[in-house]
């Protein structure tokens, strides 16, 4: 665990750097309003932050930090759980710290997030111990650690908290304390839409945990009571992060799929009526490759979310070939799939930080160049796209 506590310090050192570049560029002209400085002066907040702080709650920070702070107006497609973690600290710090209550939930998010993210990291090792030697695992938190897109687990942003999650129910469905996998699975699903993907991974882990074959829990349902047992109270307590969403969007706008609607409000072309199927969301992004000049920046976002996607398919099936756990990758290929069947893949560099698995096929490699070259390659990635991500240029 040291080892892992002095990479995590050496990384959020790190991260200082690209701030530092930033720091002499102009803000993209435009895009003020993605920005947590502009949000503090439609606040009337006098920003005491600074371009290095303000830069971590840029884009969805603000969005986050808005409701904490003033409850749900339009913005639906942000999921409670995060928050109303900031939003209840918010209210409990602010009796004793004399600060604006965003300046106190922007500090509060970027403390808790840090705490989310080495407490994940501590659980993420000891479940990659299940299966792994110390020194793959630590490779595996480096891997992880140098995804072009990392930044965003030291920003307000819930993708921190959702790593946390996920690796509390995974970690506790291989010690087979089910109520616990059951407890976080339903917070999971109430930090992210694509939560859900847990349940089906869960009912296979138990299934694969019990040793009975499919023909045996169809033909002797009685016989195997308990495993049908687990799989159910498992899956509803889980489902009640999503479902008390649900009921809370249908009382607040009429509507029990308003967080699902709300996502078509963003402008990034995201299809919330139908499932489109990724070849021809692949078959757009070609198209836009080939029709826009490369000297929009809009170009470079599309080749990144297109690489990506090519890219992590490619990782998955190496999990899937390299017997990753299945029940890992039933939650990886699922969280993987929901994105992509929008018919964009926008974002998708930040959706696919916490699949953990492709970070597992990594470790796989026996080259060691290519191993290398992937941290060189995301270090420099980490840099340049936290740099535009401090200044409003969206970068997933």
């Amino acid at each position: 665990m040291k080892n892992v506590l002095l990479l995590f310090l050496t990384w959020r050192v790190f991260l200082w750097i690209p701030l530092f570049f930033g720091y002499l560029l102009n803000s993209r002209n435009g895009y003020e309003y993605t920005l947590f400085s502009d949000f503090l002066r439609h606040e009337r907040v006098v920003d005491a932050l600074g371009y290095f702080l303000s830069s971590f709650a840029n884009f969805d920070g603000v969005h986050y930090i808005t409701i904490a702070a003033h409850g749900y107006n339009v913005n639906a497609g942000f999921f409670p759980l995060f928050p109303l973690i900031l939003a209840g600290l918010g209210r409990v710090f602010s009796i004793f710290i004399p600060l604006d209550l965003p300046i106190l939930l922007f500090y509060i998010g970027l403390f808790i997030n840090s705490a989310f993210l080495i407490l994940g990291l501590f659980f993420f090792s000891k479940l990659l111990k299940f299966d792994y030697k110390d020194n793959v695992v630590f490779s595996i938190i480096i891997f992880l650690l140098s995804f072009p897109t990392a930044f965003f687990f030291a920003t307000i942003y819930a993708e921190t908290l959702f790593f946390l999650l996920t690796t509390l129910v995974f970690y506790f469905s291989r010690k087979q304390k089910w109520f616990l996998v059951a407890l976080f699975g339903c917070l999971l699903t109430a930090t992210r839409p694509v939560g859900i993907a847990i349940i089906p991974a869960l009912i296979y882990e138990l299934y694969f945990q019990k040793k009975i074959s499919f023909k045996e829990l169809l033909i002797q349902p009685l016989k195997n009571a308990s495993f049908w047992f687990q799989a159910s109270y498992v899956s509803i307590i889980s489902m009640l992060g999503i479902g008390v969403y649900s009921i809370f969007n249908y009382f607040k706008w009429n509507d029990f799929l308003f967080f699902i609607h709300a996502q078509g409000e963003f402008e990034n072309n995201r299809s919330v009526t139908s499932i489109i199927l990724f070849p021809q969301t692949v078959f757009r992004y070609i198209k836009i490759l080939f029709t826009l000049s490369s000297s929009q920046f809009e170009w470079w976002v599309a080749l990144l979310e297109l690489s990506t996607f090519f890219i992590v398919s490619l990782l998955l099936f190496i999990a899937w070939k390299k017997k990753v756990r299945k029940s890992y990758l039933v939650f990886a290929i699922i969280s993987f799939l929901i994105p992509i069947s929008t018919g964009t893949f926008s974002s998708l560099p930040r959706y696919v930080l916490t699949l953990f698995p492709i970070f597992i096929a990594l470790a796989m490699f026996k080259s060691k160049a290519i191993k290398i070259l992937y941290v060189l390659i995301g270090v420099v990635l980490q840099i340049l796209l936290f740099l535009l991500f401090s200044k409003g240029y969206f970068v997933s």
